[in-house]
């Protein structure tokens, strides 16, 4: 099965730069190299890839009131889509995650998103991008990350898991394995943790020795995963950029002060009540130790959809 593609008029999804803060974050590494990110967006700049993990960033959409999702329909794009006075807004809010997408060399997801979304595909969708992934030296497609603490429930009649363009990895604790051993219908192999640099020569060489086959990586105790571990084997696995999908994953490597930067895009709409945010599942963050942000870039595409990309800041007091 072919990665689906969608075609994005650049003049349609163009935005306006309003604040770029790069230069002062020191960002001097260059994203994906391609004239439409030029055109559409700007350079997409990155700071250095640190030694033991990957650059790791977030990116959604909320309403203005920070709901991720509307409670009678959770599809996280629909808060984009109902934006009814910025439509192509809502269409650049989307080639913004391709955009992500295409620079990253993983995608963690959690199980929970492959069962909402059965037709979801961990890749770009714009042609253009990914041709320029190619140019780049990338393959067509990142690595897809699920990540389950129980291991139960995976669809694995999900589009992605037909696709053998998109490699894909299963992050899970130990009792997790235990579950995912009696329920996975793919041919599977299991990753070492990194101890050693013969650890990492090991990944290397089990990813070359199983290539289709779906990737298992144990961290933890119990029924919990260990975040620092599983970005070690990460970074072993090549990766540089991980994209970071899952809302309640994105909320745990904040309190583990892993998550680099989160992109959020405005969907300038309201929705109120207990619907979804980011974190909504978890604990919040207490009003003495909280993580803070600062802004890296702001952009327009009309009064009724912003886009604007943080740098997380952690340990403030």
């Amino acid at each position: 099965m072919a990665i689906p593609q969608v075609e994005f008029d650049a003049n349609v999804i163009r935005l306006k730069r309003l604040f770029d803060n790069t230069e002062k974050m020191g960002y001097v590494n260059d994203g994906l190299v391609c004239e439409k990110v030029d055109s559409v967006y700007g350079k997409l700049m990155f700071g250095e890839v640190p030694k033991e993990r990957p650059i790791t960033y977030a990116s959604y959409v909320m309403s203005v009131d920070g709901k991720i999702a509307f409670e009678d329909n959770e599809v996280g794009p629909m808060i984009a889509k109902t934006n009814l006075l910025d439509g192509d807004g809502a269409f650049a809010d989307f080639w913004i995650l391709n955009l992500l997408r295409a620079n990253c060399d993983g995608i963690i997801i959690g199980s929970g998103t492959l069962i909402k979304e059965p037709d979801y595909s961990g890749s770009a969708y714009d042609p253009d991008l990914l041709k320029a992934r190619i140019s780049n030296g990338k393959s067509i497609a990142p690595w897809t990350v699920v990540v389950t603490t129980t291991g139960k429930k995976i669809p694995f009649q999900n589009a992605v898991f037909g696709q053998k363009e998109i490699p894909i990895l299963i992050a899970t604790s130990p009792e997790g394995y235990k579950n995912l051993k009696e329920e996975i219908t793919k041919e599977y192999f299991e990753l070492p943790l990194i101890k050693t640099k013969d650890d990492k020569k090991t990944v290397v060489k089990l990813l070359e020795e199983n290539e289709g086959k779906v990737a298992v990586l144990v961290t933890g105790e119990g029924k919990n995963t260990d975040s620092v571990e599983m970005m070690k084997v990460l970074r072993a696995m090549g990766m540089e950029k991980v994209l970071v999908e899952s809302p309640t994953y994105c909320h745990h490597v904040m309190q583990e002060g892993l998550l680099d930067e989160i992109f959020i895009n405005t969907s300038c709409v309201f929705v109120g009540g207990q619907a979804t945010g980011i974190g909504t599942a978890s604990k919040s963050f207490p009003s003495t130790n909280h993580p803070h942000s600062e802004i890296v870039t702001m952009h327009m595409h009309s009064p009724h959809f912003i886009y604007t990309r943080y740098k997380m800041i952690y340990g403030v007091k």
